[in-house]
């Protein structure tokens, strides 16, 4: 397969590029160009901004992936920024069960209703991590129910 990771050479995301290095595909990694990895000639390297639209079109306009693998979204601004440029079959989402109300234990799937939120078009800077999160979510529900995507929704990420 053919598939870009956004993000991908911090946290949990080296051990992904690595998984699927390991399993025979074809690796695209998008990041700013910042931080440095040890995948050698094994990825393909893209350089953009994901919270800057016309990085984003600049840099993946006119490519297409079997997968992509988004770990770096935060708000609903860097959700639209990315289904504006990216040509996918599958986008996953790294979300974040900071979407739930964790005043209780255990929380199930269904305490998340995509389509219910009022969507906004925010920034990272907007508000809380939880209410960002949730704004990135109710835009793949509500702006982008005509594509094939999914959250994963981590439970923590620490570094």
């Amino acid at each position: 397969m053919n598939i870009l990771v956004i993000g991908g050479t911090r946290f949990f995301g080296v051990h992904m590029v690595y998984e699927l290095l390991k399993n025979g595909h074809n690796v695209t990694i998008a990041t700013r160009g910042l931080t440095p990895d040890s995948f050698g000639d094994s990825v393909n390297r893209i350089i953009l901004d994901h919270t800057d639209s016309e990085s984003m079109k600049k840099a993946l306009g006119g490519l297409r992936f079997d997968v992509v693998i988004d770990k770096v979204a935060y708000c609903s601004n860097d959700i639209k920024y990315a289904m504006d440029a990216i040509h996918c079959d599958k986008y996953i989402y790294m979300s974040s069960t900071a979407i739930y109300n964790l005043d209780h234990q255990d929380i199930r799937e269904t305490e998340f209703d995509g389509m219910a939120g009022k969507l906004k078009w925010c920034n990272r800077q907007d508000d809380s991590y939880s209410e960002v999160k949730k704004q990135a979510e109710y835009a793949l529900w509500q702006k982008y129910n005509d594509r094939k995507w999914i959250a994963v929704r981590y439970p923590y990420v620490v570094g």
